[in-house]
């Protein structure tokens, strides 16, 4: 049965290891040569990037309506929540109007069928960690989204990018950019020079860094979903060079 309380989103793994040793002068960052985290990372070729957001993680969680025969028992429900169920959204009211005016009952009735489903959206724009940048007011942009499927072993399924872009067109929501389909060695590279945030309304912002997951959703042996981030302040620049990348010459199309 579906239960709300149990649609956090999992963790997404940073790429390399960290220096974890205590008192080390660059404990908690990259170790260098860079090592994987994962070794089941490497046996993927080619991952799906996507413009990773400087924002907090919200939950839009909807819970179609319960009919007894043709009766409806218990009405529809969309419920916003933050990362966990803990998380405080009281002092976002400019997000938490622009989810109820942009995420209404009726736009998940009209987009999905009669199953449960979570969208995941990063809260960004001004006021929301220095999201100035991206946006002027506060918005949601959507980067996920689970189906529940109480038949399937994982409890649902994760919709891919061109699934989840049609979905944020229904519901006339941004969504976070493809940025290009590229081994992680060259996503790594690109991350490392820096590149311009196409979600910021002002160009000269410098990305965040990058989210990759696979074409199709795979797990590792533990059933942890592999998922996994570059972040850009990660990578020191070297030779006092601008951190800068244009991305017209390396996107890849969808």
């Amino acid at each position: 049965m579906f239960n709300a309380n149990k649609t956090e989103y999992h963790k997404i793994e940073t790429l390399y290891e960290r220096d974890m040793e205590k008192g080390s002068p660059t404990m908690g960052k990259l170790k260098f040569p860079l090592t994987l985290k994962n070794p089941t990372y490497s046996a993927i070729k080619e991952w799906n990037w996507t413009e990773k957001v400087d924002g907090m993680n919200i939950r839009a969680i909807y819970t179609p309506a319960e009919k007894v025969g043709d009766q409806i028992a218990v009405p529809a429900t969309v419920d916003f929540r933050g990362k966990t169920d803990k998380a405080v959204l009281t002092g976002y009211s400019k997000l938490l109007k622009w989810l109820a005016e942009n995420l209404t009952v009726e736009k998940f009735q009209e987009t999905f069928s009669s199953a449960p489903v979570v969208l995941y959206l990063e809260g960004y724009g001004a006021g929301i960690q220095k999201g100035g940048a991206y946006r002027p007011d506060q918005a949601g942009i959507l980067f996920d989204v689970f189906m529940y499927d109480e038949g399937n072993v994982f409890g649902g399924w994760w919709l891919n990018y061109n699934n989840v872009s049609d979905i944020a067109g229904k519901l006339g929501i941004p969504i976070v950019p493809y940025i290009g389909t590229w081994p992680l060695e060259h996503a790594s590279i690109l991350v490392q020079h820096g590149m311009d945030s196409i979600v910021a309304s002002q160009s000269t912002l410098v990305m965040e860094g990058l989210v990759g997951k696979t074409a199709e959703t795979l797990y590792d042996k533990r059933g942890h979903r592999l998922v996994v981030k570059l972040k850009t302040k990660d990578f020191p620049i070297r030779d006092g060079a601008l951190r800068r990348h244009r991305l017209t010459e390396t996107t890849c199309e969808n």
